[in-house]
């Protein structure tokens, strides 16, 4: 398969399977999309090897809070057409990580165009036009497409140069450090709403004792995790033997 033909498919599905995904369909993995990328190229054996470590780097990572995380299933898509190309798994593994983490630029980029739809289908439903609504929440989803599926079919098309192609990249610093800026507000914006969800009228205390955890004794997110259960834990039990007597 030349790299146009190689480009359209992956691009493909790196746009259709971001949506699934969205939809609770967990088909875009590192090890799935390794496997799909060696079956385009012929020879699944690298797609796997590559896929599989690129699960392994992917674990523990997830986007609590509007957190932006590496893209290691963009990432198996380079490091194994970069191994069956140069014949280097080191390389390869080498061009997944890097990618991986050059992707969380595009994620940025995603779920910050994603609002204008959102907006809109806020102003739609407050005129009560449900089609228009409707049309716009599905529009939404263009930018999670089109942030992964551009990258892939670029990137593919260009691997025989894929060392410039990168270079590019890089070298564009108003754009990456702008993301980057976009980048540190999603994970503000998303524990805002987390927050919004929480009586913090009443329980403000256990948010205070938590910021002093975290922010002046440096206690880390597992451990703030296991204070916060047996906090929560203490106060309804305390509640419920208080309510019993």
């Amino acid at each position: 398969m030349n790299n146009l033909f190689l480009a359209i498919a992956l691009g493909l599905w790196s746009g259709v399977a971001m949506v699934l995904n969205l939809s609770g369909v967990g088909v875009r993995t590192p090890l799935l999309t390794g496997v799909v990328t060696g079956l385009c190229i012929g020879n699944v054996n690298q797609g796997f090897e590559i896929g599989a470590i690129c699960q392994l780097m992917s674990i523990g990572f997830y986007t609590y809070g509007g957190a932006t995380i590496p893209d290691y299933v963009t990432g198996a898509i380079f490091g194994t057409i970069i191994y069956n190309k140069s014949g280097n798994y080191d390389l390869g593994l080498a061009n997944a990580t890097l990618l991986g983490l050059l992707m969380t630029q595009m994620d940025i980029l995603g779920r910050a165009t994603t609002t204008v739809f959102q907006h809109l289908g806020d102003a739609a439903l407050a005129k009560n036009s449900i089609k228009t609504f409707e049309l716009w929440t599905i529009l939404g989803t263009l930018p999670w497409i089109l942030s992964r599926a551009i990258p892939t079919f670029l990137g593919v098309l260009f691997s025989d140069n894929l060392a410039a192609f990168q270079d590019f990249a890089n070298s564009v610093n108003w754009i990456r450090l702008g993301l980057a800026v976009v980048g540190k507000a999603l994970p503000a914006v998303g524990f805002a709403l987390l927050l919004s969800y929480m009586d913090l009228k009443k329980y403000w205390p256990f948010l205070a004792l938590g910021y002093v955890l975290f922010a002046y004794m440096g206690v880390n997110t597992i451990g703030l995790a296991i204070i916060g259960a047996a906090a929560g834990a203490l106060y309804i039990s305390t509640n419920a033997n208080g309510g019993a007597a």
